[in-house]
């Protein structure tokens, strides 16, 4: 079996000025096919917390790509975050 790694990419724009990226990795933890660790990268949108998207409650949505996006509901936040799922291939 493979491991996997959930990759949260964070982006925040601050009245108006350039976005800063913040991007964290942490391994899905036990031996998991990629169905379990797809369980896992579902688990981890739906529970996702940050201090930039705490102000206001958020939507979370899959992409046709199986990668999942934390968006504020309200527009009234400048923050986004992309979960998704990669193989690690060295460790």
């Amino acid at each position: 079996m493979s491991t996997w790694l959930i990759i949260e990419e964070e982006t925040v724009t601050a009245d108006g000025l350039a976005s800063h990226r913040q991007v964290k990795a942490r391994t899905v933890s036990g031996n998991k096919t990629r169905e379990e660790a797809l369980v896992e990268l579902h688990k981890a949108a739906r529970n996702y917390d940050s201090d930039s998207l705490k102000r206001g409650s958020t939507v979370v949505g899959r992409d046709s790509d199986g990668s999942f996006w934390v968006l504020p509901k309200n527009g009234k936040v400048h923050a986004s975050c992309n979960l998704r799922l990669i193989e690690q291939i060295r460790p």
